[in-house]
């Protein structure tokens, strides 16, 4: 699952995204995520926060990697179906409605190493129990907890090989 954290703003850049465009954008991005091209690819957009009076943050989550700043159309179009034109007419620049830059993007953490090559595997295992004194308390703890995971498995093998 790819993410994408956006800063979208109107295309108009002095225009003012008030509470009823702001609440425009959190309908806009419900309706979007309901669209047939959303479902088919697994496209989520949620509505973050207001970070300014020009600009709101949206989390877009999809199941593949995409250019996150074409992806904003689908909240476009959302508003244009469901607002009153002179509603959207402040945001108007040049024919588009929102621009949007993407401020974080990141593939989750279970895609990005489920390909990892067999040396890797013994690399990290390696480092989970015997790197733990250069760690911080944190990711101490985490390693901890993923030596007792990895012994629960170890365990479990070695009690089915014995049968």
């Amino acid at each position: 699952m790819y993410n994408y954290l956006l800063n979208v703003s109107a295309a108009n850049k002095k225009a003012i995204l008030n509470e009823e465009i702001t609440t425009a954008i959190k309908n806009a991005c419900q309706d979007a995520n309901g669209t047939t091209n959303s479902i088919r690819h697994g496209r989520n957009f949620s509505y973050i926060t207001q970070i300014d009076e020009y600009t709101v943050q949206l989390r877009l989550k999809s199941n593949t990697s995409i250019i996150a700043t074409r992806a904003i159309s689908s909240i476009t179009r959302a508003l244009i179906r469901i607002c009153p034109t002179e509603l959207l007419k402040p945001l108007q620049y040049n024919g588009s409605l929102l621009t949007a830059t993407v401020i974080e993007e990141f593939e989750e953490g279970c895609k990005t190493f489920e390909n990892l090559p067999p040396h890797e595997i013994v690399k990290t295992v390696i480092e989970i129990f015997f790197g733990q004194a250069s760690l911080g308390k944190n990711d101490k703890k985490i390693a901890k907890e993923a030596a007792d995971k990895i012994k629960d498995v170890v365990v479990g093998y070695k009690t089915d090989t014995q049968k």
